[in-house]
């Protein structure tokens, strides 16, 4: 008799816990992983493809080449504004084809230095902005913010006169 009691008991406990668990939390019956155990191991995010990230920076070494080396005459407007688009075409590929791209703050830091070259400072500030938010990179954040705040008050003069 006490063995039936003491089941019924536990039976009537553990169906009030599993009742009073499901009106408390609902998501834990749509969830499971509320369940897991384990260290918390952040956001999953898709695998970056090895091939698409090789051919990324590929595309950024060669607009990094164009853009620092190959410079034109400086009376030859015709090859800056080839060399500008060129770089251009490149960085944006990269935006287009693969936003996730580990290095995608230099190449907003790029796309504003071709466009700050191309005399186009709203493009050039844009980009700026968005490589900030991007990269990690402490020297390379330093390096933004110069061009942000020469650039910002440029514009300011600009506006003025």
């Amino acid at each position: 008799m006490r063995y039936r009691m003491n089941f019924a008991l536990a039976l009537t406990l553990a169906l009030a816990g599993f009742g009073a668990l499901v009106e408390s939390n609902r998501v834990c019956l749509a969830a499971p992983s509320a369940f897991q155990q384990g260290p918390g191991r952040g956001p999953i995010t898709a695998a970056r493809d090895p091939e698409t990230e090789k051919q990324s920076s590929r595309s950024l070494e060669a607009a990094k080449f164009y853009f620092y080396k190959r410079k034109p005459d400086k009376n030859n407007k015709d090859g800056w504004e080839r060399i500008n688009k060129a770089v251009e075409g490149r960085l944006q590929e990269i935006v287009d084809t693969n936003p996730t791209f580990t290095r995608i703050g230099d190449v907003y830091f790029m796309l504003g230095e071709v466009y700050k070259r191309m005399g186009d400072l709203d493009k050039a500030v844009e980009n700026w902005t968005k490589a900030s938010q991007e990269t990690s990179d402490e020297k390379l954040k330093s390096e933004i913010q110069k061009r942000l705040n020469e650039s910002k008050s440029q514009l300011k003069d600009q506006k003025k006169g």
